[in-house]
């Protein structure tokens, strides 16, 4: 009986001892690597490195936009948040510095600490003060802060209690439990210095550096901002950056990739995603081209220490450049130029007036001019907004592609191509111009020449004369549907593909089925001669000219290199209707009645088109809100005139006529364009 007792006794321990040998081997052998990973995970922390967003350069490599070092006002996290570990700690460290004994130090502990809680609980408002920032400002970037680190906390936890192959089994307070313990998750970011004003000036950096020991937590960190070179040259196209939106954190935001060891560089992530705080392009090509701009952060696994692995880590990626086809030292002289105080081209009636100035090439459609004026110093965007805002003319508005006006004249071109090539018209067809359209009607329909008229004219004439009468009765023929056609053919009323987020398709009716209304034939009328119902941006007249000296070409204008862009289209134009109307656009600058002589005695070989549009704007005057009436001031023109490079476009908002105050923009923007070798010299 002892012996079976024995023996059984001896087979338990020897089950037990197999068994603990046998799980033993299991996790030695087969689960070593899983539970080293596990144990590690909790041992290290993620590191995050910045990027830098890539630069934004001009056809030449020119600089337009740039990250450069510069000092950002940053706290401690932990010091932030008042935590009491850290402010014992530092009253420590900082007693350790006056008394020698523990004794003293331990005496002298409780009054350093209540004096450093002070202090931070005035941090928010010195800063404030010392920025010159609404204590609102300081206090948002706080909530930012705090909100970046909760998701940052999150997103490990989710890594390491929610790998993607596992679920969660526990009970529902077991959940709760581990959601609270992932907001106590150490990360290498709690004990980081967390940015709260960014590009501070070098003498509030070191004002900082040298007192602070009266702002604990406060650090000094190298950093990089936005530089624009060349300040307000095209800020609305190169656009600005702002603070991302919570729906752009939704739909790209950033993760950490698998905590595992040894991996980093294989594993997934998110890493270009954004998080509370950053940056991203809020305007014009900044935010056209954010994807290739914003760059991938890296991220390195540190120990408990704060040392780095060697095995673990993924190099940030900086943006990518991005080339555009301007000039940006054309367009400096130009402004430069435009903008002279002693000889203000804008300068109308003692009033500066706003204006946009376009320059396509006919054959590669590059844009090479895209300025809008009045503008703004990207600089200074975000300290001045407030007080760009209020600004008169609205600098922040980009007149060349958002920007729509009534186009008048300008169109009559490009209705005349068309209508020669269907037959709408001759070269020889005469229509008698009385200085109004219909006999016995003076007063409605009238020419511009008004109460002269042009007698009869001949299309070519009528372009040179831009006689509206002989354009009124065209518009008419073609009737409303048609010359709807006629302008959807050049690109108008649609958006030209140019790929910047706030391009206008401009104002263009849809035309109805059925019989032709009273309406809809006044409309064509006045459709003929570029008003009524439409209205057309800088960039559309541009490349609608552009379309028709091509012979009916249509392709999208060309401002970002390696941008995906709409297809060309084709539009059938008679070669010799192209002729006919590039003649009366030569006597347009060349004739002896043509509406904008200036360009012609300027040595250039240009050929243009003048247009005067009526339009109206609001103002506020003594404290009321009042509609005046005006006229914007147009002139397309193109050179070489026996064989066109460029268009060059011009506008100048209730400017009056198109050939005193366009023409002569257009004109020095030719000449510019002349001396840098874009366009020949004339021979003499």
């Amino acid at each position: 009986m002892v012996r079976v007792r024995l023996f059984f006794l001896l087979s338990v321990v020897l089950l037990g001892m197999t068994i603990i040998a046998l799980r033993l081997t299991q996790l030695q052998a087969f689960e070593a690597v899983h539970w080293r990973a596990k144990s590690r995970s909790f041992a290290y922390r993620h590191y995050i490195i910045p990027t830098m967003r890539g630069p934004i350069v001009d056809r030449f490599g020119r600089i337009l936009a740039v990250d450069e070092p510069c000092y950002n006002l940053a706290i401690n996290y932990q010091a932030m948040n008042r935590d009491r570990q850290w402010i014992t700690d530092t009253a420590l460290r900082r007693l350790e510095k006056k008394y020698k004994t523990r004794a003293a130090i331990f005496a002298h502990l409780s009054r350093e600490r209540r004096k450093l809680l002070h202090r931070l609980r005035l941090m928010p408002q010195r800063i404030a003060n010392l920025c010159h920032l609404p204590l609102s400002t300081v206090l948002s970037a706080f909530d930012t802060i705090r909100a970046r680190m909760q998701i940052l906390r999150q997103d490990v936890w989710v890594y390491r209690y929610r790998r993607k192959h596992e679920h969660f089994g526990g009970s529902p307070a077991d959940l709760d439990m581990q959601l609270a313990q992932a907001n106590r998750l150490d990360l290498a970011e709690d004990r980081e210095a967390h940015t709260i004003v960014p590009d501070i000036s070098r003498d509030l950096a070191f004002y900082f550096a040298k007192h602070a020991s009266k702002y604990p937590g406060i650090v000094i960190i190298s950093s990089t901002h936005r530089v624009y070179p060349f300040n307000s040259i095209s800020a609305q196209m190169i656009g600005a950056l702002e603070p991302v939106t919570a729906a752009a954190v939704r739909a790209d935001p950033f993760r950490l990739p698998h905590f595992i060891a040894g991996t980093l560089r294989d594993t997934r992530g998110n890493l270009g995603g954004y998080l509370p705080g950053d940056l991203m392009g809020g305007s014009g090509v900044e935010a056209a081209c954010e994807k290739q701009l914003r760059g991938t952060r890296g991220v390195r696994v540190v120990n408990l220490d704060g040392k780095p692995l060697a095995m673990d880590y993924r190099k940030p990626i900086p943006g990518r450049r991005v080339t555009l086809t301007i000039d940006a030292d054309l367009e400096q002289e130009l402004m430069r130029q435009i903008m002279d105080p002693a000889h203000p081209m804008l300068l109308i009636n003692r009033q500066i007036h706003p204006m946009a100035l376009v320059a396509m090439s006919i054959h590669t459609n590059h844009v090479l001019v895209m300025l809008s004026l009045p503008s703004y110093n990207l600089n200074g965007f975000h300290r001045h907004y407030a007080r760009i805002l209020r600004e008169p003319g609205h600098p922040l508005l980009n007149r060349t592609d958002s920007g729509v006006f009534p186009p008048g004249s300008i169109v009559k071109p490009l209705e005349a191509s068309w209508a020669l090539t269907h037959d709408v018209i001759t070269p020889q067809t005469i229509i008698d111009c009385r200085g109004y359209l219909f006999p016995g009607h003076p007063n409605i329909f009238r020419c511009w020449s008004y109460p002269y008229g042009h007698g009869p004219i001949d299309v070519v004439h009528a372009i040179e004369e831009s006689c509206d009468v002989y354009f009124y009765t065209v518009g008419m023929t073609l009737g409303f549907d048609r010359v709807v056609h006629v302008y959807r053919d050049y690109g108008l009323g649609s958006l030209t593909g140019i790929g910047l987020p706030d391009e206008s398709p401009g104002m263009l009716p849809t035309p109805r089925p059925g019989a032709e209304t009273q309406t809809e034939r006044i409309n064509s009328i006045f459709m003929g001669i570029g008003q009524g119902p439409m209205a057309v941006t800088p960039l559309q007249m541009a490349n609608a000219y552009t379309a028709m000296l091509r012979g009916g070409v249509w392709m999208p204008p060309i401002l970002i290199r390696g941008l995906p862009h709409p297809k060309p289209r084709r539009f059938y134009l008679n070669p010799s209707a192209l002729a006919t109307v590039r003649r009366g656009m030569y006597l347009v600058t060349h004739g002896a009645r043509g509406t904008a002589p200036v360009v012609g005695q300027s040595g250039l070989d240009a050929s243009g088109k003048t247009g005067t549009a009526q339009t109206r704007e609001i103002k506020k005057i003594d404290g009321k809100m009042k509609v005046i009436k005006g006229d914007d001031g147009w002139f397309v023109g193109f050179a070489p005139s026996d064989n066109p490079r460029y268009v060059v476009v011009g506008m100048v908002e209730m400017g009056g006529e198109g050939g005193a105050t366009a023409a002569p923009i257009v004109r020095k923007c030719m000449l510019d364009m002349q001396a840098l070798g874009y366009l020949p010299r004339m021979n003499h």
